[in-house]
């Protein structure tokens, strides 16, 4: 009787110890996925020509996969400067939605060391 409740104490703490590695590897594996969304709309960005960029603003959305999310892009500024700021909202909502705001400068076409 007392070796099946020493048993009893052991895999009881095995198991909670268990749960909470399984809860931070989910968590760990939610920001993962969630950092690799953002880099892969940054880079998209970052590719897309200065005067195109009012064209890439909206929201779109991934259902299918591992992290499904909304990702809203929105672009503001005139002249040489524009503000692109990236919101992603996560479908599941234990975590936290994420943005990123992204400033791009139009590259000058003269020279800084005259003509």
């Amino acid at each position: 009787m007392l070796a099946m409740i020493i048993f009893a104490l052991i895999a009881t703490s095995y198991a909670a110890v268990t749960l909470r590695y399984a809860t931070r590897m989910k968590t760990i594996s939610a920001g993962a996925a969630r950092s690799a969304v953002l880099s892969e709309y940054l880079n998209r960005l970052m590719a897309v020509p200065f005067d195109d960029l009012a064209g890439k603003a909206g929201t779109f959305s991934t259902t299918a996969g591992a992290f499904p999310n909304t990702v809203t892009v929105a672009v503001a500024g005139s002249g040489n400067m524009r503000t692109v700021t990236v919101t992603l909202t996560p479908a599941n909502t234990a975590i936290q939605p994420d943005v990123v705001v992204l400033t791009r400068v139009k590259a000058s076409t003269t020279s800084p060391l005259g003509p």
